[in-house]
């Protein structure tokens, strides 16, 4: 009996081992899997987070983003007509719309830094003026970007034509389109490197420019110099206010493209530190290299004999013989145009997506890729230059002066909208970020003269009989865009999917907030998820 007892008490102390033993390595494999699992959760949290600032562009190359969306055809072709209509006055128009366009850019960078949002401007006007002022923006300023696209098509078509001259317009539009079409389909890490890069060579062709004029100007090198003697010695308004007034959409339409900006905030690194540099960096540079080349044109020669057929840039160079330097100014010109053209494809496919992601758009092109680039949106706005180019084989000469003039109409509407929405929503928005410091100088009164400004400008385009048939396209597509609002209102409240918040209400935060941010938190959470439920 003793030995019996003995023995079932060494065999129950043997399984007791064994079980306890058993015990151990479970815990060890289940620390291990659970130690591999958090590693795999930092791991992930790192890489996305990593991928997502890797993909963020810095002050520089949002910089650069917006001078390659502002210096195009509309300044290196578009300079010819506006100085045809203004003579020297388009000096002081170049001054004054560059001011105008330092306080619009700002009035944006101070509301995307106030309140994020994907749509921008968009979703600005929706907020400030209810969603059908959101509705109409938006789709306008697609519209705008699709004959933006065409008009510097067809300048980058007129540019190549020096060297090819037998390759059609239409067919030299097709190839940029569908090549920039390829580049834009990139991350926009990628995008933005590219449009830094053309960006670069654009601002050295125009300082080159600026010192190769100044030497033939003053310095007797081939021949007389011309000096100041070509203004002076002509009317400084030769068609009086009505040629000034009319240069004025033109101009501005070489200002435009500064949207874009505001459109890229979100993507940009640490936008409240970043967007400030940005605004002012912008308007100063765009507005130096305009008003100085535009008086050295002046200066080279009488303003009677330039037009839009070609460059001013490079015909002010031709009786000086200087082939080697026409020729890389007409190809650097040619650049500037596809970069010009690019980033309009950025902002377009962008704006596009964000009506879709709104409900305001067809659920089809909210889809993105991997790498945040909305392809659908930006394949299907960009199949739109494919009638575009049809439309150049039919009227070739007259084709860049509508669209440009159209497409100077509706971003003016969207200039405009951006002023009036900033006065009316900087107040409420402020409340939720007593830190801020106002970015806009004058505010109130800096809202109200800009405003007034545009407006005469949107309404003088019609004084003009050259302008007066893009101004009828251009205010035929705002009231069509309008009109289909009304008709499809109702349906566009009960499919919306993202509703318009009024400042300081509180709501979801949605897709448009700042994707770095939203990672990083996703990750957060992840890791904190796995470690309280495979704790052991």
């Amino acid at each position: 009996m003793n030995y019996y007892n003995t023995t079932e008490k060494r065999k129950r102390r043997d399984n007791l081992r064994k079980s306890i033993a058993s015990r151990s390595v479970a815990n060890t494999d289940k620390t291990k899997r659970n130690y591999s699992l958090r590693k795999e959760a930092l791991n992930l949290a790192y890489d996305d987070s990593a991928q997502a600032k890797s993909s963020k562009m810095s002050a520089f190359s949002l910089t650069m983003l917006a001078l390659g969306s502002i210096i195009g055809a509309g300044m290196f072709l578009g300079v010819g007509l506006t100085i045809q209509l203004a003579g020297p006055s388009i000096i002081i128009a170049y001054a004054l719309m560059g001011i105008l366009m330092y306080f619009n850019l700002s009035f944006l960078a101070e509301l995307s830094l106030l309140d994020p949002e994907k749509g921008s401007f968009q979703t600005y006007a929706a907020k400030a003026f209810g969603p059908g002022a959101g509705f109409v923006i938006g789709w306008l300023y697609w519209i705008s970007g699709i004959l933006v696209m065409s008009s510097e098509a067809t300048a980058a078509g007129i540019f190549s034509a020096v060297w090819l001259p037998g390759i059609p317009l239409w067919a030299f539009m097709l190839i940029y389109s569908v090549a920039l079409t390829m580049v834009n389909l990139s991350d926009p890490r990628g995008f933005g490197k590219l449009e830094s890069d053309l960006a670069i060579v654009k601002i050295i062709a125009l300082a080159g420019f600026i010192l190769i004029a100044i030497v033939l100007v003053f310095l007797p090198l081939f021949g007389t110099a011309p000096g100041w003697r070509n203004i002076t010695n002509t009317p400084f308004l030769p068609h009086g206010l009505s040629g000034f007034a009319g240069s004025l959409l033109l101009v501005f339409y070489a200002y435009s493209g500064t949207s874009v900006v505001g459109l890229a905030i979100t993507e940009s690194d640490n936008p409240g530190r970043t967007v400030p540099k940005v605004v002012l960096a912008t308007s100063g540079l765009v507005t130096s290299f305009y008003v100085i080349s535009v008086l050295l044109l002046l200066l080279l020669h009488p303003w009677t004999t330039y037009n839009a057929s070609t460059s001013p840039y490079v015909s002010s160079l031709l009786p000086y013989r200087i082939s080697a330097v026409q020729t890389l100014m007409n190809f650097v010109i040619l650049t500037a145009t596809l970069s010009a053209m690019s980033a309009s494809m950025y902002g377009t496919s962008r704006m596009l997506n964000a009506l879709a992601q709104q409900g305001e758009a067809p659920r089809f092109f909210r889809q993105v890729s991997q790498k945040a680039v909305p392809r659908r949106a930006l394949l299907f706005t960009n199949a739109f230059l494919i009638g575009i180019a049809f439309l150049s084989y039919i009227i070739p000469n007259k084709l860049y002066l509508l669209v440009t003039g159209a497409s100077g109409l509706l971003s003016l509407v969207n200039v405009l909208t951006i002023s009036l929405a900033h006065w009316r929503l900087r107040p409420k928005l402020v409340v939720n970020h007593p830190d801020h410091t106002s970015h806009v100088p004058g505010y109130p009164v800096s809202n109200l003269l800009v405003t007034l400004f545009f407006a005469g400008v949107f309404v003088s385009a019609f004084a003009i009989p050259d302008q007066r048939a893009s101004f009828i396209l251009g205010l035929s597509l705002i009231i069509i865009t309008a009109g289909i609002y009304f008709v499809v209102r109702h349906t566009l409240k009960s499919n919306s999917q993202f509703p318009y918040h009024t400042p300081g209400q509180n709501h979801v935060p949605t897709s448009s907030l700042n994707t770095l941010h939203t990672l990083k938190h996703l990750a957060y959470k992840l890791r904190k998820h796995i470690s309280k439920r495979l704790r052991p």
